[in-house]
């Protein structure tokens, strides 16, 4: 019986290619950027030339966010060890435009995610999601990119995910993040926090949930894109598929307003995979990046 429930919230087509072995990969994908013929923009065609990152037996790659400090153009994700399920935060430096290595700069015993950076006063900081440890951490840069020390843990007994900084000021960072749905965690809602500092102290302070209704739009897909209009990139998932589609809303005062452009799997046809779903967007002066969702056919895994 579960099974044929499995099936049914795929879908006849994807589930039945499930059950005989096939299996979603999740991966990085990046392109050269043109100024003012980003992917964002609602006259543009996505169809670009991308170079996606390959998984590997060991690892796959998402949530893929990029940063750029003194000329160095580097990506910080999510590495998913695939026999264990957890992932840390890895960073691949892409500053001549060819990919290295993720290599591991932040690990925990438990799963981390959506590696949100922002400057605060004259220090980079890193805000990951670490909802299965029912916290918000917050880690500080040391020495750019590899080396970062925790600042410490906030909103204890939350699980919140995809944190955006939503407003940066000096005494104070608001974000943005969701909560899941208990029944279905594909459904999300808003949930607004911030950092303060108290003399040489960071604190948290909880700002209440921002929307009540959980949706399958309320969940973020990169850092706010700052511009004459600033836009939001909301992750849209299916009943079916997590991460189905990436919309660009405009910033309203405190949470994402009408899209304005959406990234659909559809869209992009030249990366040598069909794809299931198209997932988080960043951007630096030079490139953009999306993650992505195919599928790839595993042996084993219909022998298992």
């Amino acid at each position: 019986m579960q099974l044929f429930k499995k099936i049914k919230k795929l879908g006849f087509k994807l589930g039945f290619q499930k059950l005989i072995g096939y299996e979603a990969i999740f991966s990085c994908a990046f392109c050269a950027r043109s100024p003012g013929h980003e992917l964002y923009r609602e006259d543009n065609s996505p169809n670009k030339g991308f170079e996606v990152l390959p998984h590997s037996e060991n690892y796959w790659y998402a949530d893929p966010l990029m940063w750029e400090k003194d000329g160095k153009e580097v990506v910080f994700l999510e590495r998913v060890d695939r026999k264990t399920g957890i992932g840390c935060i890895a960073c691949a430096d892409i500053t001549d435009g060819s990919w290295k290595d993720p290599v591991p700069v932040i690990e925990e015993p438990y799963h981390m995610s959506f590696p949100m950076c922002f400057y605060w006063g004259n220090e980079l900081y890193m805000i990951p999601e670490t909802e299965m440890n029912q916290s918000v951490n917050l880690y500080r840069c040391t020495a750019f990119p590899y080396q970062w020390e925790k600042a410490g843990e906030f909103m204890k007994g939350w699980r919140l995910v995809d944190s955006v900084v939503w407003s940066n000021e000096e005494s104070r960072v608001q974000l943005l993040a969701s909560e899941y749905d208990p029944k279905d965690d594909f459904y999300t809602r808003y949930h607004a926090y911030e950092l303060h500092r108290r003399g040489a102290q960071i604190e948290a302070a909880d700002l209440g949930r921002i929307s009540d209704s959980y949706t399958l739009m309320s969940r973020m897909a990169g850092p706010v894109i700052e511009e004459d209009t600033a836009l939001v990139p909301i992750q849209r998932s299916t009943p079916g598929i997590y991460g189905y589609s990436v919309q660009f809303c405009r910033k309203k005062e405190n949470v994402p307003g009408e899209c304005v452009k959406e990234l659909l799997p559809a869209d992009f046809y030249n990366m040598g995979h069909k794809l299931l779903g198209v997932h988080t967007y960043s951007r630096s002066s030079h490139y953009e990046m999306i993650d992505i969702q195919y599928l790839v056919y595993n042996r084993n895994k219909w022998r298992k």
